[in-house]
């Protein structure tokens, strides 16, 4: 079953204007909210935090865009979930692409661009938040889509599972 041009196309921008958008704004608003409370300073000059920003933000949209192009068009799927239960669940377990590196690309391109808004707000506290905020995400992870996607495609997502890190990625790809 495909997804439809507009389904995928509407499934794209809630997916950027939630993990490009409205999740950064979130962490920029808490980190400088700490580091307002701690009264901590900036930690790099603008010309090098900018760089390290814009370079990081970049990465991150890299992942999360070629990780939904996969989902969409090899998984024949959207990236949405809520506790384990697909809105449109993949039809396929997607191991190619930034899947054959990570399980989570996606989480990885959060990753990027959250520490990318932290560099841009020059905030030690968001340096500090980062590794929480994939924490929590991998909690999420585990104890929600793992479960989901071991039902969906048992010993084929098991056999994956134990092939692909779940966050750092593969120096090679996986090839099943």
């Amino acid at each position: 079953m495909a997804i439809g041009i507009k389904k995928a196309a509407l499934g794209l921008i809630v997916t950027f204007i939630g993990l490009v958008f409205v999740l950064p704004t979130v962490f920029w608003l808490v980190s400088v909210q700490v580091d307002n409370a701690f009264r901590v300073g900036p930690i790099l000059p603008p010309p090098v935090s900018l760089i390290l920003a814009a370079t990081f933000i970049l990465v991150g949209i890299f992942w999360i865009t070629w990780a939904y192009s996969y989902l969409v068009f090899v998984g024949k799927g959207l990236p949405f979930e809520v506790f384990g239960k697909a809105l449109q669940p993949t039809q396929v377990l997607v191991t190619t692409g930034p899947y054959a590196y990570t399980r989570n690309p996606m989480v990885l391109g959060a990753m990027f661009v959250l520490l990318g808004v932290a560099f841009l707000a020059r905030s030690p506290s968001g340096m500090l938040l980062v590794p929480i905020a994939v924490l929590i995400a991998y909690i999420y992870l585990v104890t929600f889509e793992e479960k989901a996607l071991l039902e969906r495609f048992g010993s084929d997502y098991e056999e994956y599972r134990r092939n692909v890190p779940a966050l750092i990625p593969r120096l090679n790809p996986y090839i099943r």
